[in-house]
């Protein structure tokens, strides 16, 4: 067998396997964990960074209460606050999926975006679902949530300075 190609085959390989970790620092997973899915959250659909405890004492009831169980370090973290807006029935709900990671300096958000199912009864009631994610305080500079389908919803620049 020739030089050329038995040196070839693992040479192809080291370069694959180099781009592929090139490619993998580009797209790095951050530790984002799920503090809460609320039911009742006010009527403002978007997002919203909590970044201290003076800003979290602001929130409405729930969400105060629930950011005053979990303690967050507020030197380590902020929290995105993720608001679907009123709606008119319980089938209407968030969820994180996991799986969030920083690429080209904006941390991407998967959330389920939950809709009623069609066919289905759910109790008629206005509910404002929203969820409430612990996020790291830096390692990127603008956030965005997209839902199953890829959706966009929601976005936050210049969030760390």
């Amino acid at each position: 067998m020739p030089n050329n190609q038995r040196y070839g085959y693992p040479l192809c390989l080291a370069l694959v396997i180099g781009l592929s970790a090139s490619t993998a620092a580009l797209a790095n997973d951050v530790k984002v964990t799920k503090l809460a899915t609320l039911r009742s959250c006010g009527s403002q659909q978007g997002l919203s960074l909590i970044s201290d405890a003076g800003q979290a004492a602001k929130q409405l009831l729930p969400i105060a209460q629930t950011i005053s169980r979990h303690k967050p370090d507020w030197k380590r973290v902020q929290l995105l606050l993720i608001n679907m807006g009123q709606q008119a029935n319980m089938g209407y709900s968030l969820d994180y999926q996991a799986g969030a990671n920083v690429e080209a300096q904006v941390l991407q958000v998967p959330i389920q975006w939950n809709i009623p199912q069609p066919g289905r009864m759910y109790a008629q009631m206005i509910v404002s679902p929203c969820l409430l994610l612990s996020v790291p305080r830096q390692g990127y500079r603008s956030i965005e949530v997209r839902d199953q389908t890829g959706q966009l919803r929601g976005s936050l620049a210049n969030v760390n300075h």
